[in-house]
């Protein structure tokens, strides 16, 4: 009898989990479609990392490697609007970043100096809004550790779209907008310029 109660639960837990799982993929797709692409792909092929999404024109937008990285229209920390697609024709370090994280906080200076030093990369930060406890923390991080590369405010559909469960998250991204690499953790100068010396 004990057996059969276990199973049932298991089975139970098990519905809830599938269920869980399908709502989101219809939640990222809504976002998806709101960006003006469109969704391809099935759960049989789903994994985390292989979601790709093809534009009305035939782009190919995803997170791994070789694919466009999906275009984004954020504010700035002065309420100006920005598009990552602002960016084409530069290489472009995307990260993910918010005011409470430690290892944000150690890899804030390493951004900022290959900032300075860097006339051909753009390094482009976003705050994670929704896990700061009070907004205005994010520009009094920036001020602090006097950060002059572009900052934004990421709201949670981006914040979602790119997959963002762990601080630092950062894309390596080509002149075309190409993804190279995710990287989750901090950089340091070092690897930036590593990485970045192989990218187009």
């Amino acid at each position: 009898m004990l057996k059969k109660v276990i199973w049932a639960v298991l089975g139970l837990v098990l519905m809830f989990v599938v269920y869980d799982f399908v709502s989101g993929l219809n939640q990222e797709q809504q976002v998806r479609e709101q960006a003006g692409i469109q969704v391809q792909y099935s759960l049989e092929e789903l994994d985390s990392d292989s979601i790709d999404v093809t534009s009305t024109s035939g782009e190919k937008y995803g997170l791994r490697s070789g694919n466009t990285a999906y275009d984004f229209q954020l504010e700035d920390m002065d309420g100006n609007t920005v598009q990552l697609s602002d960016f084409r024709g530069q290489k472009v370090f995307l990260n993910f970043w918010a005011s409470w994280c430690p290892p944000c906080r150690v890899e804030m200076p390493h951004l900022q100096n290959f900032h300075e030093e860097n006339d051909d990369v753009v390094v482009l930060g976003v705050n994670v809004v929704s896990s700061e406890s009070n907004p205005a923390n994010a520009s009094a991080f920036i001020d602090e550790l006097e950060l002059t590369f572009p900052n934004l405010y990421g709201v949670e559909d981006v914040v979602n779209l790119y997959m963002v469960e762990s601080l630092p998250t950062s894309y390596f991204i080509g002149t075309d907008g190409t993804v190279y690499e995710r990287v989750v953790g901090p950089v340091t100068e070092d690897i930036l310029q590593a990485r970045f010396d192989l990218i187009d």
